[in-house]
């Protein structure tokens, strides 16, 4: 079942690179990592669906938590995956950003792993495709911006103990690379 996930995944986005395949690996590995330190007993076929459907989207003005949840409640029935199971992949898809309000073990994990995956080196790589592709930004100063929001509020909204530790070196790279791009700006 989880071959299909991931193939189905992988046509949805095709070479999709800051939110695409390699990110849900990423998180993926992410959340079983924070699930072992914090010591969660967790469902590893719901944490697997929601890790790599949770970025899916369409053509649609609508928020993609709420457009990845919609595909993922289609699809997952179609490879029989378990209704009960379905409501839970459900609600983690749609409380992935940092906002959210995860509620089960697996939505808290592929919440934190997602935030944790905006943080760092990879964190600055994604975040700066996601600034011009998805946000529109032109300018290096705007995506300075943009770096500074996500450090903040991905950190603040991390649920779990062993996420802030684990986002700790991160920050740090970060906050480097925030300091010097400051510097470096041309105004």
């Amino acid at each position: 079942m989880n071959k299909k996930i991931e193939n189905f995944a992988k046509e949805q986005l095709g070479n999709e690179v800051a939110a695409g395949i390699d990110h849900f690996k990423r998180d993926f590995v992410i959340a079983k990592k924070l699930a072992k330190l914090e010591n969660i007993n967790y469902d590893e076929e719901i944490l697997h669906a929601a890790c790599f459907l949770h970025d899916l989207f369409d053509e649609s003005n609508e928020e993609h938590n709420i457009v990845a949840e919609r595909i993922a409640g289609k699809f997952l029935p179609s490879i029989n995956f378990q209704n009960k199971k379905i409501k839970i992949v459900k609600e983690a898809i749609r409380e992935h950003l940092p906002n959210g309000k995860p509620k089960s073990k697996e939505a808290i994990l592929l919440h934190d792993a997602d935030l944790i995956d905006f943080l760092g080196a990879t964190g600055i790589v994604r975040l700066s495709i996601g600034a011009w592709d998805w946000m529109e930004k032109s300018s290096l100063k705007e995506f300075v911006g943009v770096f500074e929001k996500f450090r903040k509020d991905c950190y603040k909204n991390l649920v779990l103990d062993k996420s802030k530790k684990l986002a700790g070196e991160k920050i740090k790279f970060m906050d480097l690379a925030i300091k010097e791009l400051k510097q470096e700006l041309v105004e």
